[in-house]
């Protein structure tokens, strides 16, 4: 993998990492009355979790990740 992949990927995968935290944030969010969740914020909450309970989802350490590119 060249060096531009890696930062591609890298931008790609902290893209998606603050995605999902910002997803699981939500619920305790909701939790305290900050703010009401959007219909479409509703079924990514969903999706996410049902995704989770399967074993589909999983945060990893970006370090990790790399860690095993080396």
């Amino acid at each position: 993998m060249t060096a531009g992949e890696e930062k591609l990927l890298y931008n790609e995968l902290r893209e998606l990492r603050t995605i999902l935290e910002r997803i699981e944030a939500l619920p305790e969010e909701q939790l305290i009355g900050i703010e009401e969740p959007l219909p479409d914020e509703i079924e990514a909450i969903k999706e996410y979790e049902n995704d989770k309970k399967k074993g589909k989802t999983e945060l990893v350490s970006l370090n990790d990740l790399l860690r095993e590119r080396e």
